[in-house]
Parts: C-alpha cells; structure tokens; sequence
C-alpha cells in the first residue's frame, strides 16, 4: 500500500460505513483503530445496531473518511471492505487507541480492506491513488 495511503489511515480516526439493506443504501459512522499489517479499520459497534446486522448479513461494504471541507486542501479515502470479527490482537489495538471502549458491552469488528483510493488535492502530480489487494 502507498506510503501516502498508509499515513492518511493512521492519522485519522473517525470512518463512515455503508451497507445494503433491502431498501437501498444504509451509513453508519464509527471510530477507528488502523491495523497496518493486516491492512484493516478496527472498530467497535453493539451488534443489535442496524450496521453491524446489516454488515453481519452481507460484509461487503464501502467506507469513506474525509478531511477539510475546502475543495483545494481536501483528503480523503473511498474505500472497499470485507467486515468480521476482530482478533484478539486487532481488539488490543483498538483498545490502545480509545481505552474508554473497554467500558460498553461493544464488540469490536474489522474491516479488511480490498481497495483503497485516496483523493488529496493537496498533492500537485498525484492527486488520486489507489490500492488493491
């Protein structure tokens, strides 16, 4: 994975998730933990929410995490993923990076991702690139 790709993931924090149900499309939002070897989001969600039975149903899902709201500095991330449960390593992880989690009944889950592409208007050659596993 790009070095860039990889920096944008451990800086930020804060993800949005989308799932199909039979309506259409359903997002959710969630905190996150970035496994960088095993290219995963880690979060953690209560499993009677509609995203995590949604997730559980089908776990294909898409995510997004944006930075700035100025089109010339924006960042971001669309990515695609596989959702399952975490590790016991990849919950020690997410438990580092938010202690207070370890307080709810959450379960934590990962996101293993099978495509990335960041957007960063910031860069002055590439400002969009990609990974797929």
């Amino acid at each position: 994975m790009n070095e860039k790709i990889l920096h944008f993931l451990q800086k930020n924090k804060l993800l949005s998730l989308s799932m199909r149900d039979d309506e259409g499309i359903y997002t959710a939002s969630a905190f996150y933990a970035f496994d960088e070897e095993n290219l995963a989001l880690i979060i953690a969600s209560h499993q009677e929410t509609k995203h995590i039975k949604l997730a559980l149903k089908n776990p294909n899902i898409a995510i997004n995490i944006a930075k700035e709201s100025k089109i010339a500095l924006l960042k971001g991330v669309q990515a695609k993923a596989f959702f399952k449960e975490a590790t016991k390593k990849q919950e020690d992880i997410y438990y580092t990076k938010f202690p207070f989690a370890k307080l709810s009944n959450a379960k934590i889950y990962a996101l293993n991702l099978s495509w990335v592409k960041l957007t960063d208007n910031t860069l002055m050659l590439e400002k969009k690139l990609e990974f797929k596993r």
